[in-house]
């Protein structure tokens, strides 16, 4: 077993972003992605990088809309009008325009701060200016507070055909807490309005382990989770990141401090997740993820298990276009201003992966999944899996983390406790010690951070074992 445990949010790869500073590497980038070749398969994250309030653990996004509607509306409208703009920018370049778009995600932020209005104009743009997939799984995401009975109606009659809601807990007392925007019942009585129109897929994110949270807490949330009949939950263990307004209320004593991740009541809430899940008939096909059979996310088999092209627009998105990660600031303005202008909107880039560290990439996302099909990597790469990865695999299965069989490399029961650390193992020796990205902008694009904080530290420190 390793020393030390990994906890990530979520991982990308590869670690490190640099900024895109002058024209000379502005240029070079966007040739590097080759925009006008043919495409094949993509999935598109859109984001909405607005929310109503902080909640207190949040280190992502910290535009708040007005509290006055009319207001609120003249910000999205401005925002959308951008957003459709940059939308029909890309549908003309060729390595989108000829290609299937298998998801779309609009999250953010707050996805579900959208009106109507905004989300007809958004819809049809994806509808009329790119080539959808029969399949394409079009999720909205947000907060039980934004869905009228008039939106839940519209949506389901649109091309949307999948809800993720922020739901963290049903106990009043943790949500205030953790500063959310919504209340316990706001959750159930959307719900249920939702399942009422017709939409079924609803997908629920739940946290654990927050300030105060117990395991009464937990199993009472189980018992309401059960009561909805919710098909895909997706559970978070409650992190506070430094810096934050939650950091600063536990510092100052008017917060309790969080339970320990390796303690024993965070062991039993995990052992509560896997019960409830079971009960439920669903089964856990990946990392913090449960879904009854075919309720599995699309938009997550495109992006983690093909490994395809993912165009991000909008503030703080991310984008994996022609093997190499790009990422928006997330200052609205400048994202603004650089789409209105015709400007190359990617402010910083990662490294363009060579075929090594894309097969790495491959991987590491494939184990997300808890294993790695032999017979898809060989399609996919044109070699085999334990060719390229020897000397991991035979150690990873000496100590029982994974093990072999005809068809597939598998994380054993016991490795799934170490599933982050085992991904780490697929790290390329030159992503480690690199403390050059922590001089970049991290600032402007703040969902990349534990990456480049991974990738600064030593190899050993995550890898030794006792």
């Amino acid at each position: 077993m390793y020393k030390n445990r990994c906890y990530m949010p979520f991982i990308l790869y590869p670690p490190d972003m640099y900024d895109v500073v002058d024209s000379g590497s502005e240029n070079q980038l966007i040739q590097s992605l080759e925009l006008e070749n043919d495409g094949t398969d993509f999935v598109m994250y859109l984001s909405v990088p607005y929310c109503r309030v902080c909640c207190k653990a949040c280190p992502y996004f910290i535009d708040l809309l007005p509290m006055n509607s009319d207001k609120t509306r003249s910000v999205l409208d401005r925002y959308v009008e951008t957003l459709v703009f940059d939308l029909k920018r890309y549908a003309a370049m060729r390595r989108w325009r000829n290609a299937r778009l298998r998801g779309v995600y609009i999250g953010g932020g707050t996805g579900s701060l959208l009106e109507i209005s905004h989300l007809n104009k958004i819809l049809s743009t994806l509808s009329g200016y790119f080539k959808l997939a029969d399949d394409c799984e079009i999720t909205l995401e947000g907060n039980a507070k934004d869905f009228t009975k008039e939106k839940t109606l519209f949506i389901a009659n649109s091309i949307i055909n999948r809800i993720s809601l922020g739901a963290q807990s049903f106990q009043t007392d943790v949500l205030k807490i953790v500063g959310s925007p919504h209340k316990a019942q706001q959750t159930i009585d959307t719900i249920r309005m939702l399942q009422d129109a017709g939409l079924g897929h609803i997908q629920l994110d739940m946290m654990y382990n927050m300030p105060n949270h117990t395991l009464e807490h937990w199993e009472k949330d189980f018992k309401v989770l059960h009561e909805l009949g919710i098909k895909h939950l997706t559970t978070y263990l409650y992190r506070v990141t430094p810096g934050t307004r939650q950091e600063s209320l536990i510092k100052a004593g008017k917060v309790s401090p969080v339970a320990d991740a390796e303690s024993i009541m965070v062991k039993k809430m995990q052992e509560m997740i896997k019960q409830f899940a079971a009960d439920a008939g669903m089964h856990n096909y990946m990392y913090e993820h449960y879904a009854l059979p075919g309720y599995e996310s699309k938009y997550n088999h495109w992006t983690m298990k093909e490994c395809v092209d993912a165009l991000g627009l909008g503030p703080g998105a991310y984008s994996f276009i022609n093997q190499r990660r790009t990422g928006i600031s997330k200052d609205i303005n400048r994202y603004a201003n650089a789409v209105l202008n015709g400007d190359n909107t990617f402010t910083t880039a990662s490294i363009q992966l060579t075929p090594k560290l894309s097969r790495q990439r491959y991987v590491i996302f494939n184990l997300l999944y808890y294993r790695i099909d032999k017979e898809h990597y060989r399609k996919t790469w044109g070699k085999e899996c334990y060719d390229d990865f020897k000397n991991i695999f035979d150690s990873l299965i000496r100590d029982n983390l994974m093990q072999e069989t005809q068809t597939e490399w598998v994380v054993t029961e016991s490795g799934k406790n170490w599933l982050q650390n085992i991904m780490l193992e697929f790290f390329d020796d030159s992503m480690w010690e690199n403390s050059q990205a922590l001089n970049q902008q991290q600032s402007s694009w703040a969902m990349n951070n534990h990456m480049i904080d991974i990738g600064a530290s030593k190899k050993e420190f995550w890898l030794a074992r006792i």
